[in-house]
């Protein structure tokens, strides 16, 4: 699942992640430069459709330490996405696909289909009050080269199907110019597999949260924070002969959030986590905590990202608690001209797998090129490479891969 952390941290598809997932397929946003696309509906209604083709060729499909099988493979991406803007309310709502084709394999599945759906309602009640939800569902499927050959599955059995469900909700209290603001949030995650339920039962989860943060604005660009998190996830099914892999977290986290200029932008947040378990056999612990995102564009055209942070994962092996991940990634966007802009990064995580009797610890490289053209107002070509390289204390567990992209989108 570290790829999946890792294509987040890219940019090429921000977001959090599971963090040891592989994905062999290109990250690409697929966006045009200055995203020149969408169709009025009605007044404060727009919607934007894009059709993405494109084929990629991995070095090792299978991410095994030896005896590498390159791939083939066809990528088909359909996305539609609604926002509606009013007074007061702000609100979309999104859904996609991704379809592929392996041309080359002789063991295992040939391709798969997977799909997402999204959303987010922004609501300005009051000058003080201000409330926002988020929503998504994605149907997705662990791939080769992590779970599935780790955990000895043959090659030949149908991928590892599942529906991942994640909502989550805040109440910000204060006005826009008022000295303190604060926010409350609540969230939900649960994941359930729902083929080759003999071995992935034990991998369904859910995860909890509930969080409560302080600003402290000392100006109109510039707050201090304080922030406090509880985590608590628990898996549907435990592991006959394993103990309890529920867990606890709590998480005490000051910072900073800061537009500076126009140019340079922050967030950083620095603290302690703990983490308690069901299994008593497992000592409470805690560790440093960070999350940090600083952004800076020298000029106008170019624009350089920074993102470190801690991240905990639920475990996918029966006798593991839980897995820590801790990342950081550089990334350099430049747009060259209005058609053509590219974007270089480097990623590492660190992967700690809490609990395990040999004390493993993963780590992942990954070195990424992409390069979008913008052919006409709709159309986008788009190029890119990228290497990774995992290197484990666990015999068997290292791998490197190399993956080349080209493809086309339309954007509507």
């Amino acid at each position: 699942m570290q790829k999946m952390l890792v294509a987040s941290l890219m940019l090429f598809s921000v977001g959090a992640a599971q963090a040891q997932d592989v994905g062999n397929t290109p990250s690409s946003s697929g966006l045009a430069p200055n995203d020149a696309v969408g169709v009025h509906l009605a007044p404060g209604l727009r919607g934007t459709a894009s059709v993405g083709f494109s084929t990629i060729y991995n070095s090792n499909y299978y991410l095994t330490q030896s005896d590498a099988k390159p791939s083939f493979g066809l990528v088909l991406t359909p996305n539609v996405l609604f926002q509606r803007e009013m007074d007061k309310v702000k609100y979309e709502v999104g859904a996609g696909l991704e379809g592929v084709k392996y041309t080359d394999i002789n063991q295992g599945p040939t391709g798969y289909l997977d799909a997402m759906v999204n959303g987010k309602f922004d609501w300005a009640a009051l000058t003080r009050h201000n409330f926002s939800f988020d929503y998504n569902t994605r149907f997705g499927h662990d791939p080769f080269g992590s779970e599935r050959t780790e955990l000895g599955i043959p090659l030949n059995q149908g991928l590892d199907k599942w529906i991942q469900t994640g909502v989550s909700g805040r109440y910000r209290f204060g006005a826009p110019g008022a000295l303190i603001n604060l926010e409350t949030e609540a969230g939900w995650t649960g994941r359930s597999y729902k083929t080759n339920r003999t071995e992935t039962a034990y991998l369904d989860f859910r995860t909890w949260n509930v969080g409560e943060t302080a600003f402290f604005n000392v100006s109109s660009k510039t707050a201090f924070l304080a922030e406090v998190i509880h985590s608590d996830t628990t898996y549907n099914t435990e592991v006959s002969g394993f103990p309890s892999r529920d867990y606890k977290s709590m998480q005490y986290l000051v910072g900073m959030h800061w537009l500076a200029t126009g140019a340079t932008s922050g967030d950083v947040r620095v603290g302690r986590v703990n983490y308690t378990f069901d299994n008593s056999a497992q000592s409470p612990f805690s560790s440093l905590d960070w999350n940090a995102k600083i952004k800076w564009a020298p000029l106008v055209y170019s624009t350089f990202t920074i993102q470190t942070g801690e991240q905990s994962q639920a475990s996918y092996l029966a006798n593991v608690q839980f897995l820590q991940n801790r990342y950081g990634l550089i990334d350099w966007t430049h747009e060259f001209s209005y058609q053509l802009r590219s974007r270089v990064s480097y990623s590492h995580v660190n992967t700690t797998f809490i609990g395990a009797p040999d004390n493993r610890v993963d780590r992942l490289d990954t070195f990424a090129l992409e390069a979008n053209y913008l052919l006409t107002p709709r159309w986008t070509g788009t190029a890119g490479t990228s290497y990774s390289r995992r290197n484990s204390t666990e015999d068997g567990r290292n791998y490197g891969d190399t993956s080349v992209y080209i493809g086309i989108r339309y954007n509507r």
